[in-house]
């Protein structure tokens, strides 16, 4: 099937409209516009974004001006005849994610590559050494690279691009620049948007798969794979009755709760909320003073007992996807909560807007602080675990 060389989003007009001595200021304008409307704008209307609360904060001078920058490092680069707005299904693709090495983001940014299971679709990936762990054991992708080697060794038909930022762009004009490429996010660039419905649509689009963006909407999840192996690894670590997984720790003090002794001592006083009879914490190394902290009180209707900095991310994957439900923070364990089936509590800081993380597809309750996560009442927290969680009522006949 032959490469589409379609609208091509003008992606050689902005070359041709550099500005000479004779160009009008209202040119000019009209110019800075345009690069911030490709910079800010998504054009799908299933995706939830705020570009006005950006643009109140980025002079539009500096938005333009790395629309630009990206753009004629494409052009200088021999690419811009090589850019397609769709690829084939029955090509041999290497996609390329070099983003921040952020668990989380990449997470969300490539959840839509779900929609392409069981189309046939063959694609590789290339990504930063800290994320290969999280995809090595996907079952979209047929190989997970971290080293440009390993790819170039391998025979593709096309490049896909998650988004236009500067380490893609040359990577790509180095040592793929005779290969077409696509681009799920193209020149979008600083507003806060919903990453995995952005995702979803892009991946629709690229491909060509004809769904509406109602049914993006509602299809739209986080996805992680997780091999037969990892699954398994945890048999041992969780307990046979009900659980309950909270995630502890954080980086930013501003999204890290540090009252789970005190919503844990409510839950344990609220005889009416259906607690399973254990908590398992979760986290990584950050989380061990929290944990501590917990483990210093005892509770009478359930056992408290910490994995913190004892698994990797799709271990704790498997450990979420078998328990009653997950409580925790805007963060990376809580985007890998969110590729499990298991019902959540999640906590954000007012600076996150939930609904730009959260999709239906989540099954989360969200609790958006006025300030900090530490803000949230512990009394808000366990009336929504007694919302997902059930009441001892709901199991008396």
């Amino acid at each position: 099937m032959p490469f589409r060389r379609e609208k091509r989003r003008d992606m050689s007009a902005t070359v041709r409209a550099r500005p000479t001595k004779m160009t009008t200021i209202p040119t000019m304008f009209r110019l800075i516009d345009h690069c911030v409307a490709r910079s800010t704008s998504i054009p799908y209307e299933s995706v939830p974004h705020d570009p006005a609360r950006y643009l109140a904060q980025a002079s539009k001078l500096t938005v333009a001006k790395k629309y630009l920058h990206r753009r004629w490092s494409l052009a200088l680069g021999g690419q811009t005849a090589l850019y397609r707005d769709t690829l084939p299904n029955d090509a041999r693709i290497l996609w390329l994610y070099t983003g921040k090495a952020n668990f989380g983001d990449a997470t969300m940014d490539m959840a839509g590559r779900s929609l392409l299971r069981g189309t046939g679709v063959k694609v590789d990936l290339l990504t930063l050494p800290k994320l290969r762990p999280l995809f090595e054991e996907d079952d979209v992708f047929v190989n997970v690279f971290d080293r440009v080697e390993d790819a170039l060794a391998r025979d593709y038909d096309a490049v896909l691009l998650n988004e236009f930022n500067l380490p893609s762009i040359r990577l790509k004009r180095k040592h793929f620049r005779h290969l077409p490429f696509a681009c799920l996010f193209g020149y979008f660039y600083g507003p806060d948007r919903n990453q995995t419905q952005f995702s979803f649509a892009a991946i629709n689009d690229v491909f060509g798969l004809g769904l509406t963006p109602a049914r993006l909407h509602a299809l739209a999840q986080p996805y992680l794979g997780c091999s037969d192996p990892t699954e398994r690894s945890v048999d041992a670590l969780v307990p046979e009755t009900p659980y309950l997984c909270i995630a502890v720790g954080g980086i930013e003090p501003r999204r890290t709760y540090d009252r789970w002794p005190e919503l844990l001592c409510a839950l344990d006083a609220a005889d009416d909320l259906d607690v399973p009879p254990s908590v398992l914490l979760l986290g990584s190394d950050n989380g061990r003073d929290a944990a501590d902290a917990i483990g210093r009180h005892t509770y009478a209707r359930f056992t408290v007992r910490s994995l913190v900095g004892k698994l990797s991310l799709l271990q704790s994957r498997a450990v979420i996807a078998r328990s009653a439900g997950f409580v925790g923070c805007d963060g990376g364990l809580m985007h890998v909560a969110h590729t499990t089936d298991a019902g959540s509590v999640t906590l954000f800081a007012h600076a996150e807007p939930m609904h730009l993380r959260l999709t239906p597809s989540c099954k989360s309750i969200g609790i958006q602080s006025s300030g900090a996560v530490s803000d949230i009442d512990v009394d808000t927290v366990v009336s929504a675990l007694r919302t997902k969680l059930g009441t001892v009522a709901d199991y008396v006949v």
